[in-house]
């Protein structure tokens, strides 16, 4: 056997396992068997190995349609590829391209010019396969391979261009109910599987998508597939999502070379982007009010959370703001960070999700990667204008503290929104200029003591928000497994989500012009007493104790490092404008404060946080023993952080004693600065309940 022919009997057979039906070629790109019975049946691995021998054989083909699971987009050499999604794509021999999409699961017919140097190769068709030899002597090479992204839906315009007619997507919920005879449960079986991996998180994929998976192929296959045969056309579907979730994702392709200056200095200018998207029509229009009931009538507790979100991402419509925000849902595992960031997954064109992430991919550096390709996958140009996802930040925040140093120090530059310079041995100098605006929407287990001193040396950009997630019990447990699960509800909200912004990008294709005028100035004002007091909170000090000559103890530390208000006034201002927005408003207004309020206190070293929250619930004033208690630790722990907030200018103390017994209690109390944290007005913002006015029944109010 020719080397030659092996290696195509090695493709022909791995198309096999992808369940195309497969069929050999000539240089004239036409079949040397009959096609006919190949579009009722997959062809056999002898068929295959028999046909492939032959010396005349020198290409493999593949039949398109059901029978294959794919309809094919060929596009010529010169023709326009604009509004094909990314997804599969070979180059063919005559310098054209294959673009391979999902078979939608009804009849797709050949069509031919459909525009310009554009065929569709469906039912009936068939299209030729890398590594085939073209009569121009070039061979068919793959651009992005099935291994390495998953086949994209069919695109709905592509469809009505084809048969002059609309054409509905796949019936899901007939899929699910249709009963399978033998020639089309591989196709079913592949599409269920794609639509479950493609929507559950990567954690769910066995303990629910599986699982589905094997309940339909019993109830709805006759007779059902065989357990390993279902297995290979899950394990092969998931090995193309896995790999496109982490190396593909909203990857647009570009078939154009891109021009660069020499890569010594490399100054990167990729094809500009458009600030403010153009968004499709949505499913159905949703106003903030309906999002919101949509949101808690599923997940109650998830709808504050989420709401940041909305006022994170609307930021990018207002045209003056050119700084990115970041937020890090903080909390246990399993609190609902991830199911809260997920309502913002798979939003075309104005989000971006990775599982798999660190500083240095913004603009890369990578030894295994030529400097030619390296702009290829570099993240930062694609976060341009969009929201980013980042699901679990932990692994970062666990890092070894050199490491951690400089990962944080390359977060905190982009976080700047004006690019990144990058400086290798490997690859010299590599940068993007000008404005590079995006969000951060990341979620994280409780941070280490380390992170927060660090992020305050660098002067943070991050801010956090615990989620506060209580516990539930054995009743609400109960009931959380018997009523809708979980990723169906999950599922409803992404959609309400997606509708939602959707609509509001509609509602301001150019974007806003704010008038900062219109805002009052006693709203401002407390936007600066926030930003005050989170300068404070987060400042780094590092206090140490040593025996008094009484024989007490005291704490003697070096002058904290405390950063100017100024930029953290900016981004709460910029955040109170995106809600305002959310909410239908083009100014700011007393609802938008309770979201910055909050963060005040949360972006700060954990115990801080947890003490300062517990300060103003008992107006102002705590005692040693009450701190104790507050944060569940020792004297010398609680005397060190009074301390602490008396050193940052937070709080004073009006004892000086040393925790020795005998001596009185120290006394806590708020500093005078922050006193209208304790008022009415700072309560009623957070939405906590005013007591009954005096001489007032609280049964009347």
């Amino acid at each position: 056997m020719k080397s030659e022919n092996k290696n195509l009997i090695d493709y022909a057979l791995k198309y096999l396992s992808l369940g195309f039906s497969v069929i050999p070629v000539g240089k004239d790109k036409k079949p040397l068997v009959k096609c006919e019975k190949f579009q009722d049946r997959k062809t056999t691995k002898e068929e295959i190995k028999d046909w492939l021998e032959r010396s005349k054989t020198t290409g493999v083909g593949v039949i398109t349609g059901a029978i294959s699971g794919i309809v094919v987009v060929d596009v010529e050499a010169g023709g326009d590829t604009k509004d094909l999604p990314p997804t599969v794509v070979s180059k063919t021999g005559g310098g054209g391209w294959h673009f391979f999409y999902k078979h939608p699961g009804r009849p797709v017919k050949n069509a031919v010019r459909i525009r310009d140097k554009m065929d569709v190769r469906g039912d009936g068709g068939f299209v030729v396969m890398p590594p085939s030899l073209h009569a121009s002597g070039n061979r068919y090479e793959w651009l992005i391979a099935p291994e390495d992204a998953g086949f994209e839906e069919l695109p709905q315009w592509i469809l009505e261009k084809g048969e002059g007619k609309e054409i509905l997507k796949t019936d899901w919920q007939q899929l699910m109910t249709s009963k399978n005879g033998e020639g089309v449960r591989n196709m079913s079986a592949s599409q269920l599987a794609g639509k479950l991996l493609y929507h559950l998180p990567m954690e769910l994929w066995e303990i629910a998508g599986w699982v589905v998976l094997k309940e339909w192929n019993n109830s709805q296959n006759k007779p059902p597939l065989k357990e390993k045969e279902l297995k290979n056309v899950w394990g092969s579907i998931k090995e193309s999502e896995t790999k496109k979730r982490v190396q593909n994702q909203d990857i647009k392709l570009n078939l154009k070379k891109t021009k660069r200056v020499p890569l010594s200095s490399e100054k990167l200018e990729p094809e500009k982007s458009e600030r403010i998207k153009r968004i499709s029509k949505p499913e159905q229009e949703v106003d903030f009010t309906k999002w919101q009931e949509t949101v808690k009538a599923n997940f109650s507790e998830l709808v504050f959370p989420a709401e940041y979100g909305l006022s994170i991402m609307s930021q990018i419509l207002i045209k003056e703001i050119t700084n990115p925000f970041s937020l890090v849902l903080v909390d246990v595992p399993s609190a609902g960070k991830t199911i809260a960031i997920n309502f913002f997954s798979e939003i075309d064109g104005l989000t971006y999700a990775t599982d798999k992430f660190t500083p240095a991919s913004f603009v890369s550096n990578a030894a295994n990667v030529s400097k030619e390709k390296l702009p290829d996958i570099d993240l930062l140009p694609r976060l341009k204008y969009k929201m980013f996802l980042l699901r679990d930040l932990s692994t970062l925040f666990s890092k070894r503290e050199d490491d951690l140093n400089e990962c944080l120090g390359l977060l905190t530059r982009v976080l700047d929104g004006e690019g990144l310079n990058a400086d290798t041995g490997v690859h010299g100098q590599r940068h993007y200029a000008g404005e590079y605006l995006f969000m951060i929407l990341a979620g994280s287990t409780p941070i280490p003591p380390k992170v927060w001193k660090m992020m305050g040396n660098l002067g943070s950009r991050l801010f956090f928000l615990s989620m506060g997630a209580r516990e539930k019990s054995e009743e609400e447990l109960a009931d959380q497994i018997t009523t809708l699960a979980y990723k169906e509800k999950e599922v409803i909200c992404r959609s309400i989500t997606k509708n939602f912004l959707y609509t509001l990008w509609r509602k301001y294709p150019e974007g806003v012009d704010w008038d900062r005028n219109k805002d009052k100035k006693e709203h401002k004002i407390i936007i600066a007493r926030c930003a005050r007091l989170l300068a404070k909170l987060r400042g780094v000090i590092n206090p140490w104790k040593e025996r008094a000559e009484e024989g007490g103890t005291e704490y003697n530390y070096i002058s904290p490092v405390v950063e100017k208000p100024d930029r953290i006034n900016q981004l709460f201002y910029n955040l109170c404008r995106g809600h305002a927005l959310v909410c239908d408003r083009t100014q700011i207004n007393q609802e938008d404060l309770k979201l910055i309020v909050e963060l005040a206190i949360d972006s700060c070293p954990t115990m801080r946080a947890r003490l300062f929250r517990k300060l103003i619930e008992d107006n102002g004033e705590m005692k040693t023993s009450d701190v104790e208690a507050a944060l569940r630790c020792s004297k010398p722990t609680a005397l060190k952080e009074m301390e602490t907030l008396k050193i940052l200018g937070v709080c004073y103390i009006n004892q000086d004693n040393h925790g020795e017994v005998g001596e009185p209690e120290n006394i806590l109390h708020l500093a005078k600065d922050f006193e209208w944290f304790l008022s009415d007005e700072c309560k009623e913002i957070r939405g906590i309940p005013l007591p009954p006015k005096q001489g007032t029944p609280a049964n009347l109010l």
